[in-house]
């Protein structure tokens, strides 16, 4: 049976998607196009995810080089994602 999990310093798949309003990442083709609902402080966000899926729209980050800690907290840089959006303003 393979194992499936990565290992604590391997280099994280982009996300899918981007929420326009709040910044929230997802990695589920279902929730694309669909409405964010995040949480922050009490209120829900009320943006929605926009496709970010293209391999140029994300560049790896050089702070964590892609695996998203630093040490064993996650990347202040990324906030633990591993990649950030090469063209925040593109969306």
């Amino acid at each position: 049976m393979a194992n499936t999990e990565l290992s604590p310093d391997a280099i994280k798949p982009h996300p899918l998607g981007v929420c326009k309003l709040c910044g929230a990442i997802t990695y589920r083709k279902e929730s694309l196009n669909q409405p964010c609902g995040r949480s922050s402080r009490g209120h829900r966000c009320s943006g929605s995810f926009s496709t970010a899926s293209r391999d140029a729209g994300w560049k790896s980050c050089t702070s964590c080089s892609g695996t998203g800690k630093q040490g064993i907290v996650p990347c202040i840089y990324c906030q633990g994602i591993g990649w950030n959006l090469a063209k925040p303003w593109s969306l």
